[in-house]
Formats: C-alpha cells, sequence, structure tokens
C-alpha cells in the first residue's frame, strides 16, 4: 500500500506500518475498509487458512520445533522476534517469512483491483 497509486491508499499504508508491525489492524480494517469490502474480505479470509495450513505443515512433520515457551510473547510482539522466542528455533523466522509472502501472493491482485477502482472513482 506504501506504493499504491492511490493516494488515500497510499497515506493509509504508511500511517498503518507501525501498528501493523506490532499486529495493531485496525486502521487497515476499517480504514480500507475490509469491513465493508467484499472484494478484500476474500482474501481476508484464504489467506489465513492457508497460512494455518502451512504452519500446521511444518509443525506436525517436525520441520519446525514445537513451542518450548508457549506463554513467554504476548500477542503484540512482532511476528519475525516472537516466533523465534516461542520455538527457539530461526527456521519458526523463516516460516513467518514464507506465510508473509504467501499472504502479499493472495492479497496483491485484489488489492489490485481495489487500487484501479479507486483511481477509476476519483477520476469520475
Amino acid at each position: 500500500m506504501c506504493f499504491s497509486k492511490a493516494p488515500y491508499l497510499k497515506k493509509l499504508g504508511r500511517l498503518s506500518i507501525l501498528p501493523g508491525f506490532f499486529n495493531i489492524n485496525e486502521p487497515l480494517l476499517f480504514g480500507l475498509p475490509i469491513v465493508l469490502n467484499p472484494a478484500l474480505a476474500i482474501p481476508f479470509f484464504i489467506a489465513p487458512i492457508i497460512t494455518v495450513l502451512v504452519t500446521y505443515l511444518a509443525f506436525s512433520t517436525g520441520i519446525i520445533p514445537g513451542m518450548a515457551y508457549p506463554l513467554a510473547v504476548e500477542w503484540t510482539v512482532p511476528s519475525i522476534f516472537g516466533s523465534v522466542i516461542l520455538t527457539t528455533s530461526l527456521k519458526a523466522l523463516v516460516l513467518v517469512i514464507i506465510n508473509f509472502l504467501i499472504s502479499l501472493g493472495i492479497y496483491y491482485p485484489f488489492f489490485k483491483a481495489y487500487e484501479s477502482k479507486l483511481i477509476k472513482e476519483s477520476m469520475d
């Protein structure tokens, strides 16, 4: 969103970086709005399902070790740090990056469609 051609999305993306890093996503949920936007609601439901399946496979196959300290991290700790603290393994960090890329790939076409719709509406 930070590199969007739509000024509103660019501003919202820049304002949402810091809260999003700490898992506070309400600016995006209500600012886009994902809550009332069926086009963005589709990836909002699909991406977590797929990333949970990938994470489950990584844990169940033993690629990522089990959680060593499941209560050691608050939900506001950034995932890149929390995953390593919880599992005591850098492999978990790689999994977080993979899940991020999967989510990015799922959201991207929907976001670009929404962006073009906003640009088209602003021209009218």
